[in-house]
C-alpha cells in the first residue's frame, strides 16, 4: 500500500461568496458593477471618489456597495483591459561590421537551373527566380 497525502484545493466561486451577504446587498453590488460600466468603467479607487464626493448625482450606491461587488465579482474586466498602451521600441542600430572568424573553411555553393527561359538560382536557402532568354551556359 503506497502512502497518500491528503491535499486540499480551496476554490472561491460567485456563489459561495455571494452567500455571505443578504439578497439587498447583492442587489446593490451588482446595481454598483453596473454603474460602473455605465461612467466609463472607471478604476474602483477613482470610482470609490466619485461617489464619496458625490460627483455623481443621485446615484443609490455607497462606497461598501462597490467593495462588496470588488469582493463578490471580482475586478472589473473592462476597467483592467486597455489602460495600458503600447510603448515604442527602441530603435536597433547596426553600425559594426562582423567580420568571418578565421580559421574556419565555408561552403558556399550555388545551383542554377534553367528551364524554358527561366532560371532558378538557390543561393544560401535563398531562392530567386530570374527571367533569361538564352541560357547561360550552352
Amino acid at each position: 500500500m503506497s502512502s497518500m497525502k491528503n491535499a486540499h484545493i480551496l476554490v472561491h466561486t460567485v456563489d459561495s461568496i455571494k452567500n455571505k451577504y443578504t439578497v439587498k446587498e447583492y442587489s446593490d453590488a451588482r446595481k454598483a458593477r453596473s454603474i460602473q460600466d455605465i461612467i466609463g468603467r472607471p478604476n474602483t479607487t477613482d470610482y470609490i471618489r466619485y461617489v464619496e464626493n458625490n460627483m455623481l448625482p443621485n446615484c443609490p450606491i455607497t462606497k461598501a456597495d462597490i467593495i462588496r461587488a470588488e469582493e463578490i465579482l471580482g475586478p472589473n474586466l473592462g476597467s483592467l483591459k486597455g489602460k495600458t498602451t503600447r510603448t515604442k521600441p527602441s530603435k536597433v542600430i547596426i553600425n559594426t561590421y562582423n567580420e568571418l572568424p578565421t580559421g574556419i573553411q565555408q561552403l558556399i555553393t550555388i545551383n542554377i537551373v534553367h528551364y524554358n527561359s527561366v532560371h532558378t538560382y538557390k543561393y544560401m536557402n535563398l531562392t530567386t527566380i530570374h527571367f533569361c532568354p538564352e541560357p547561360l551556359v550552352q
